[in-house]
């Protein structure tokens, strides 16, 4: 079958450089029937699926030989990590829009995983829900499908005939129109010959997902506002919107319309996104937005509340770029990293510029002591016997008359080589430097720049907001948008020069200004790179390999350098205060530190290494992280914990991780708890148990929302808790869990353990309930809290148990 499959993929490659040849529709389709009767001709079918595998999309597992029989299948092999296999989805949705199953064609992904994270069968649904797959998928989370086709790369799209033969191959990305053109006269062709079978897949249902306030959060940012609280901006990834809220959660605008993906500057209501993920503010009032699947950057304006692009046009591009604004394309920018630092000034001449020099005059000379060597022989030689040039002249005299007498340099400056013949040619000349007008003394300017971490080519680049000379070597206008490091090809290669430097899917950005530095989250090489701004040096810091071409480097474990292992990470932060470096490790579902020092060790920080949704402290569980940032004043660590559909909050003083109540204003917030009317008053001795069971009575006539998140949290009496699990014993309630899933079929028993003596005459506690329950085909969220006053006495009881019955009308 490999063989066979070889001679396929070389076949394709020339029946597409032969349609180059042809504009004719009638002759190319002629041409694509020819080749796919010479692989029918004695079709070998691929053979079925694997029985046992997992499906997805799907109302049972699929075979070749029933439900797929009779239709044109497109395998597409991808790994929801890539960014490649990202670009095709658009082409696959439109080729279903195109062809429906009835027409005979289906398609069927693929899934065969790099990552270990991404075998899972859980990590795949939520990366289907995420980018809206909707066709059948396969999980072969072995690679066998893989190892049996000889597939060697992702993306690679396999087309089969109505037969289970493949007659098509394409691998790699930017091969939209041969995949539509060659669907289109396969349909014909075998739909000529009654091969096509009409017949419907399975019916399945996708169960919804709680849609609000967050569906898969991707990036989170923050700044300080004029009077010194907090503003927080979350990429919403899933419902394409930008959320801006306070540091309390208090929703302040929600950016993108109705929530549904599209690419239009207006104001905030009419505005739309296409799955937004970096954001960055550069000021109180102006923020940034990666528009990803719009390869776009947008600006919004909160004071005017509007937004429109400054980069990209909606098509993605190449790898170099140079143009300005929305003339320049971009490849799925996936972060951003404003910076604003102090550079020394360019020299104050102007920039080097091209000048057309005039003829040499009549009799114009060069003695032999100072002979120029002969130019090419197209260029005519000048007239000998001239005496030289002043060497401190770097222009020929324009004029007739002889040249004046020679002149004598400032000693500041360097003297000037020779120049070749004058001629009516374009000459590039360099200016030498001037010396500043204090003496040497260096004059300072304000440099801002949008850093984008380019994940589609693999580059960073920049967006330049005045006339920049970058480097010393590269002058861009106000409004170019660039790439500054990054060859574009996918790999691991760090090098004192930016622009041979590679890079594997960068995604994430943080900027340190104290050492001048671009720290970047490599992910498909599993490393944490960095830049210097005042160099371009591109080095290592933590994870992936020595090898550049090697992005299996992968794990979870710490150490320094190349010791220490990460699985796809998606997020930096700096942290001025203890010269840390955060990492969101994503798929690892951990947020790791770089102590910054002469190891630069990588280790653990939050999260277990398992995905889940909790907040007990360090010892929380994240569920693939994609995006982390330090609030402005250095006290707390924002989280984007993508796949629970929420941005957690840890605090590095007490080392508590919370979960941000975003709220509209008309919703009340969640305030510290006071004793009162209604609260139950309950009694235990010092450290003794209170043991709380929950049981909970729907609505006559409800079920719950398949797939929503049906949550209870646990609220304590005082804010300082910490936990028994990783903490000694101290004056402060304890729990094992704050949160977690609720399944109101069951009862919940909590247990909460009394404090040895009490610090506070306050000491209430507070349940809350979360359920999305359906009726018929209206859904709705369900809300209760019960709230308890606590007491200790040496006289009580050991332990207390209370049962409670939350009724929902």
């Amino acid at each position: 079958m490999n063989e066979h499959l070889e001679l396929l993929l070389d076949a394709c490659t020339t029946l597409k450089e032969t349609l180059q040849d042809d504009s004719s529709a009638t002759a190319r389709q002629m041409k694509i029937h020819s080749f796919i009767e010479k692989f029918c001709t004695d079709p070998i079918p691929i053979g079925d699926f694997e029985v046992g595998l997992e499906w997805f999309n799907c109302g049972e597992p699929l075979s070749l030989g029933r439900q797929l029989r009779g239709k044109i299948v497109i395998l597409d092999f991808f790994t929801y990590c890539c960014i490649n296999c990202l670009h095709i989805l658009p082409h696959l949705r439109e080729l279903e829009e195109r062809f429906s199953v009835e027409d005979g064609v289906v398609i069927v992904g693929v899934h065969s995983a790099k990552f270990d994270n991404e075998k899972d069968s859980a990590n795949i649904l939520a990366a289907l829900r995420r980018y809206d797959i909707t066709h059948p998928v396969v999980n072969d989370c072995e690679g066998k499908l893989w190892s049996k086709l000889g597939i060697s790369c992702w993306p690679t799209v396999l087309v089969l005939g109505p037969k289970g033969q493949p007659i098509f191959e394409l691998v790699g990305e930017f091969h939209k129109n041969d995949l539509c053109e060659f669907v289109s006269s396969a349909v014909d062709f075998f739909e000529t010959r009654g091969e096509l079978l009409p017949h419907l897949l399975p019916p399945f249902s996708i169960a919804p997902i709680n849609k609000g306030p967050l569906l898969f959060p991707g990036k989170v940012t923050s700044i300080a506002r004029d009077d010194g609280s907090e503003l927080i901006a979350i990429a919403n990834t899933g419902l394409h919107t930008i959320i801006v809220a306070s540091g309390e959660g208090l929703i302040k605008h929600i950016i993108g319309g109705t929530g549904q993906p599209g690419f239009a500057d207006g104001n905030f209501s009419t505005a739309l996104f296409n799955a937004p993920q970096g954001i960055a503010f550069s000021s109180c009032h102006i923020l940034f937005v990666a528009d990803t699947e719009n390869h776009a950057i947008r600006k919004v304006d909160l004071l005017k509340q509007s937004v429109v692009t400054v980069a990209g046009n909606g098509q993605q591009a190449e790898s170099i770029g140079c143009n300005r604004e929305t003339s320049q394309s971009l490849s799925s920018p996936w972060d951003l990293c404003f910076i604003r630092r102090t550079v020394q000034a360019p020299p104050t001449l102007p920039q080097p510029f091209l000048c057309i020099c005039p003829p040499a005059p009549p009799g114009y000379q060069v003695t032999p002591s100072q002979a120029i060597p002969p130019p090419p022989p197209s260029i005519p030689l000048p007239p000998p016997s001239i005496p030289p040039p002043p060497p401190s002249i770097t222009l020929p005299p324009p004029s007739i008359p002889p040249p004046p007498p020679p002149m004598t340099a400032p000693a500041s400056l360097s003297p000037v080589p020779p120049l070749p013949p004058p001629s009516s040619a374009l000459v590039d000349i360099k200016i030498p430097p001037q010396p500043t007008p204090d003496g040497g003394e260096k004059i300072c300017v304000e440099e801002e720049l949008l850093v984008i971490a380019m994940a589609g080519s693999h580059q960073i680049w920049a967006l330049f907001f005045q006339d920049t000379t970058w480097w010393g070597k590269e002058f861009f206008p106000a409004g170019t948008c660039a790439n500054i490091a990054g060859s574009g090809v996918e790999a691991n290669r760090n090098n004192n020069y930016p622009k041979s430097a590679a890079f594997a899917q960068p995604s994430g950005l943080t900027y340190c200004a104290a050492s001048d530095e671009l720290f970047i989250a490599d992910s498909e090489s599993s490393s944490v790179r960095c830049i210097s701004m005042k160099t371009g040096k591109v080095a290592a810091v933590v994870g992936g390999s020595k090898t550049p071409d090697d992005l299996f480097s992968f794990g979870d474990i710490d150490g320094s350098g190349f010791d220490a292992k990460l699985q796809h990470p998606l997020g930096v932060a700096w942290h001025d205060k203890s010269s840390s470096l955060f990492v969101a490790d994503s798929y690892n579902h951990k947020i790791k530190s770089i102590k910054f020092g002469s190891s630069k060790l990588c280790v653990s920080y939050i999260g277990t290494g398992h995905a889940g949704n909790s907040t007990i402290g360090l010892k929380s569980q994240l569920n693939e992280p994609g995006g982390i940032c330090v609030s402005c004043n250095d006290s707390l660590l924002y989280i984007a914990d993508t796949n629970n559909h929420s941005i957690k909050v840890f605090n590095f003083e007490t080392s508590l991780v919370t979960e941000l109540n975003l709220r509209s204003p008309a919703q009340p917030s969640i305030a510290p708890l006071k004793g009162g009317v209604g609260a139950i008053p309950l009694k235990v001795k010092f450290g003794g148990k209170i043991n709380l069971h929950v049981k909970t009575i729907l609505p006559p006539d409800t079920e719950l929302t398949d797939g929503a998140p049906q949550r209870w949290i646990l609220k304590l009496p005082d804010w300082s808790f910490h936990f028994a699990s990783f903490l000694p014993l101290d004056n402060n309630w304890k729990v094992d869990a704050l949160n977690g899933i609720y399944n109101p079929l069951q009862i919940l028993d909590l247990i909460v353990t009394a404090p040895p003596s009490l610090a506070s005459s306050e000491n209430v506690l507070q349940i809350s309930i979360n359920l999305f329950v359906c009726a018929g085909s209206a859904c709705k969220a369900l809300k209760s809290s019960t709230t308890f006053n606590l007491s200790c006495d040496t006289n009580a009881p050991s332990s207390c148990d209370h049962s409670i019955d939350v009724s929902f009308k």
